[in-house]
């Protein structure tokens, strides 16, 4: 029997979409509380919540991308 090679491609793109997301929300939130806030200790605690949640998705976002870039090579190379 020939072995039926799975596609992956909807699942990384998947969860680079969803991380991808979550990293711009972080950036986002960095941004925001370094525009609108004045400088405080609040101003400091939701700017490390914003690094601590887009460093994270960033790097996972960065594997997700390179994952879905090898996965459609061995999809058009299997053709």
């Amino acid at each position: 029997m020939k072995k039926r090679k799975t596609n992956h491609q909807p699942h990384y793109f998947k969860y680079f979409s969803i991380s991808a997301s979550l990293f711009l929300l972080g950036l986002g939130t960095v941004m925001y509380v370094n525009l609108l806030l004045p400088p405080s200790t609040e101003q400091e605690a939701f700017a490390l919540a914003g690094l601590i949640l887009s460093i994270p998705s960033g790097i996972f976002a960065f594997y997700c991308y390179i994952r879905l870039l090898i996965a459609r090579f061995q999809y058009f190379m299997d053709r």
